[in-house]
């Protein structure tokens, strides 16, 4: 009488194991062998999401069955620990802390390694992946500054510079032009981000990488990746995009053949607002004429500086953000239909002065837009933030946020939740006013990110603060 389909399986399973056990002279060669076997499983496993529809990869991810069977869950877990289990042997834990295996990420300490934090890593690489024919990997750090600081860091030396577009998060701006300088390192600003000559003419030999954010917060500037690219790689340099407004489910710029895409993971892809985060997807190979970092680019970040700086994302966070992934397109195409809406009613309105939306054909870059921002279904989608400017200054901008009494005014985005804010004092207020005249922030500038409220209570709301602030 023959096995029946289980215990043939599990029969094949510890037969494999046996021989791999038998056949290594050392403990240090089972070890290396057997994560060898885990590494190639997940490779494996990246391959098949690129068969897969987003949806399915949003919500899964990488957890497939034996991990289900491992765990006994059919949802991932939460590993809320410091440590971990114990190494199965002296050797197994001198191995794994010298970062020569990777066969149990649990049983590293979790400022390195845990279970939850791989795994969202693991399902944001493979969603910014499905366009492409490359393996990628991904990191998630404990906030979205943190991963920019993350992957920026690890090409630069002192006297070295870098290019970017000057339409970035106040935050960034602080770190390039601030805190970046101590270390020796400088940030070159492409006020024309829109002109690829401009950017050009800012590279020299000791350029190390191109950064762009696309779209921008607030002005929604959207950048050419591919030729932005193109350009890069014509001087052996990376390009690396700040894709957090657009998300996966909306761009991704590895398909445009960009070599590294950042994520704030505490906008979009935690529609909840209930934690912060940040995340690294890269290709398994970038452009780089630093040797080290050509390959394997991620894994290297996560056993070098990250594991030396400690920018880790707690588990919880973790947990909270890779379930929330699960609805990122369904939530994602809503905020898209209620922002265009949102977005043509306040461009035909007679106080404002100008609406910032890729959607609308007078967006500067609605072409660029076009054809870089689409849904997974192929439609085209532009986002859940715009912002615009009311006529009459500073003082009318200042009477609209006294008034307006839809959503909340605090500084987030990309939330469930309408939120607004008035930049030039707040997310952008450490800036000299030339340095915001500069990045477009202008003084009448409001910033609103459209939540998945009906759109009618919302248009109704902006309707009775403009008519006030007359």
């Amino acid at each position: 009488m023959s096995k029946n389909k289980f215990l043939e399986e599990k029969s094949a399973e510890l037969k494999k194991e046996l021989c791999t056990l038998e056949s290594s002279k050392t403990d240090e060669e089972y070890f290396k062998r057997r994560s060898e076997c885990t590494v190639n499983s997940r490779c494996e496993q990246m391959k098949a999401a690129k068969n897969q529809a987003f949806d399915t990869v949003a919500l899964w991810g990488l957890y497939g069955k034996e991990d289900m069977m491992r765990y006994k869950s059919l949802t991932l877990p939460l590993f809320m620990t410091t440590a971990g289990g114990s190494y199965d042997s002296l050797v197994d834990g001198a191995l794994l802390l010298s970062y020569q295996t990777t066969n149990d990420p649990n049983k590293i300490y979790s400022r390195i390694d845990n279970v939850n934090p791989d795994h969202l890593a693991w399902k944001f690489a493979a969603l910014e992946g499905i366009g492409i024919r490359e393996l990628t990997q991904g990191l998630c750090t404990s906030s979205g500054m943190s991963a920019i600081m993350m992957a920026t860091m690890a090409f630069l030396k002192p006297g070295d510079n870098f290019v970017s577009s000057n339409k970035v998060y106040g935050g960034t701006q602080q770190l390039f032009d601030v805190t970046y300088p101590k270390s020796g390192w400088s940030v070159r600003w492409v006020t024309e981000p829109e002109n690829l000559k401009k950017w050009e003419e800012k590279i020299d030999d000791k350029t190390r990488f191109l950064f762009v954010e696309s779209p921008s917060n607030p002005t929604l500037f959207i950048a050419d990746i591919q030729k932005l690219a193109e350009l890069a790689h014509s001087h052996k340099i990376p390009l690396i995009v700040d894709s957090t407004l657009a998300s996966p489910a909306l761009a991704r710029p590895l398909e445009h053949c960009a070599d590294i895409v950042l994520h704030s993971t505490s906008k979009i892809a935690n529609g909840s607002c209930r934690c912060i985060g940040g995340a690294i997807i890269a290709r398994d190979r970038i452009i780089t004429e630093d040797k080290d970092l050509e390959e394997d680019f991620v894994n290297k970040l996560k056993g070098g500086h990250f594991r030396n700086m400690g920018p880790c994302l707690s588990p919880f966070n973790a947990m909270i953000i890779w379930d929330e992934l699960g609805t990122l397109r369904i939530r994602m195409q809503e905020h898209c239909r209620k922002a265009l809406k949102i977005a043509q009613f306040l461009e035909k309105h007679p106080m404002i002065e100008k609406v910032n939306y890729p959607g609308l054909k007078s967006h500067p870059q609605h072409e660029i837009a076009k054809k870089a921002m689409k849904l997974p279904d192929g439609t085209n989608g532009y986002g859940f933030l715009l912002s615009f400017n009311i006529k009459g200054g500073f003082e009318k901008a200042k009477k609209f946020a006294e008034v307006f009494d839809f959503g909340t005014q605090v500084t987030h985005l990309g939330g469930s939740y309408t939120v607004w804010v008035h930049n030039a004092t707040t997310t952008h207020g450490q800036m000299s006013c030339e340095e915001r005249k500069c990045a477009g922030i202008d003084d009448n500038l409001i910033r609103y990110s459209v939540g998945l409220e009906g759109e009618e209570d919302a248009i109704n709301a902006l309707e009775k603060a403009l008519n006030k602030v007359k």
